[in-house]
């Protein structure tokens, strides 16, 4: 009997067509589609979404955030007839035939599937065509970026995986417990892959199957540096998320001090570029504060 995957596309004033690709290429290989729309802008009965069965709607009240909404998805999945969780930003395209390689690998791995936690793809970042290289801490508490990050398509454990293309059981779900909701976007998914860890479970990455990702907005060069260019809202999610990960006592050994190196990179970078200053350096200063001062939400 095939596993019953539930796959859940979180939106957000998405690109219809690139949503459309998304929806169509996952609807054959899945038992259901839950799209959560959190920006109120799609209409689930207009074409092309209503000729499309198997395919389910929820429209948010407003913006709920990444968090919020997989653990929407997550509740779907828990409480209905299926084997697995499936999820999706809207700005990713698998390759035909990727769920059914997910399940391939899953089916193939032996006893150690057992305490897998998440399986997720290697990831090309559609505006440069590269692979994203594996980021693991050694024993000696090193980060290591591997020169290949696939050798011989293997399937190898990681620190984290990103949430877009990665495969949840149902029985880590239950498990490991709910994605963080208040913490909106950022450091969703790299939280609850070190909760995991943290737990006894595994989490896995394959290159056998290559997921295309949009990584971020394309930036400016600041001091020989390319710099990503986010939304100041955006900012203050990741500097206010990065020091509650750092407050907490499941990161990973090693890893603290290779959070604070980035985290210190965009306070220095993100003011340089050439829009919205002011409201950069804000968005920085707020997420710093509420970062350090507040409790870290759950």
């Amino acid at each position: 009997m095939m596993p019953r995957v539930l796959a859940c596309v979180v939106a957000y004033h998405p690109d219809n067509r690139r949503l459309q690709a998304l929806v169509a290429r996952l609807q054959p290989e899945v038992a259901d589609v839950l799209v959560i729309d959190n920006g109120q802008s799609i209409d689930p009965t207009a074409a092309p979404w209503s000729d499309m069965p198997g395919v389910h709607w929820y429209s948010a009240p407003g913006n709920l955030g990444v968090g919020a909404a997989l653990n929407l998805a997550r509740q779907r999945a828990l409480e209905g007839p299926y084997d697995f969780l499936l999820t999706f930003d809207q700005d990713s395209l698998p390759p035909a035939g990727y769920v059914t390689g997910l399940l391939d690998i899953w089916s193939h791995a032996g006893d150690a599937v057992c305490r897998w936690a998440a399986l997720g793809p290697a990831i090309r970042d559609e505006v440069t065509g590269r692979t994203l290289p594996v980021r693991r801490v050694d024993p000696q508490l090193h980060l290591v970026l591997s020169a290949d990050p696939w050798p011989a398509r293997q399937t190898l454990e990681v620190d984290h995986a990103i949430t877009s293309g990665c495969l949840y059981p149902v029985a880590a779900l239950s498990a490991v417990g709910p994605f963080k909701g208040d913490w909106f976007v950022d450091m969703v998914d790299t939280e609850w892959c070190w909760r995991a860890r943290h737990r006894g479970w595994s989490v896995m990455q394959t290159g056998a199957l290559v997921l295309e990702h949009t990584i971020g907005k394309a930036g400016a060069t600041v001091l020989g540096r390319q710099v990503l260019a986010h939304p100041p809202q955006r900012i203050y999610f990741q500097v206010r998320n990065t020091l509650w990960l750092l407050r907490s006592r499941e990161v990973p050994r090693g890893w603290r001090r290779q959070l604070l190196v980035p985290l210190a990179r965009k306070l220095l970078l993100q003011p340089l570029l050439p829009d919205r200053r002011w409201a950069r350096l804000l968005a920085m200063v707020r997420g710093g504060v509420h970062g350090l001062w507040q409790r870290p939400g759950g």
